[in-house]
């Protein structure tokens, strides 16, 4: 008998986003003596890191749906960066404009890779200079796609180590 684990220890939430053009992906690398997959690249030159702005929600969601095509992932990785700005807004810019794999890990440690060179995910944002001296000034970015299957879960401790 195989038995789902729960574990107590459970915190919400995302630590550290990295967004990579599928131009710089080589390949996903499986370790069939361990069942682990790790992340080969052809250069880290062109990755964007998404700082994690505190008290503020940072979520990767995917949902399993099926239709006439078969079973498909929808993958949401949603978040804020912090203040408008022109320095960040060329790279908002570039974000939008390209598409993107995404490595998230989450607060548990758990690290995903979502999309993929043949189904990227794409970025969205939304810009606000809020509405009060207080309200946050920021953008509202979402990384969306259909993915033909779940996000791989990589085995890595670090994510500046990829």
């Amino acid at each position: 008998m195989r038995e789902i684990k729960f574990d107590f220890n459970n915190i919400g939430g995302l630590a550290e986003i990295y967004a990579i053009p599928p131009s710089d992906f080589l390949r996903l690398r499986h370790d069939y003596n361990n069942d682990t997959d790790a992340l080969e690249l052809k250069s880290r030159d062109n990755i964007i890191v998404l700082p994690i702005y505190g008290d503020r929600s940072f979520c990767f969601t995917e949902q399993k749906s099926t239709d006439d095509g078969g079973d498909y992932w929808d993958v949401t990785i949603e978040g804020v960066t912090p203040k408008v700005c022109r320095d960040n807004a060329v790279l908002l810019e570039k974000l939008e404009r390209g598409e993107w794999l995404v490595l998230s890990i989450d607060h548990n440690g758990t690290v995903h890779l979502s999309g993929s060179v043949d189904v990227p995910l794409m970025f969205s944002s939304e810009r606000t200079t809020g509405d009060a001296y207080t309200a946050l000034n920021g953008s509202a970015f979402t990384f969306a796609g259909r993915q033909p299957s779940p996000s791989v879960i990589i085995d890595i401790d670090d994510l500046t180590n990829i």
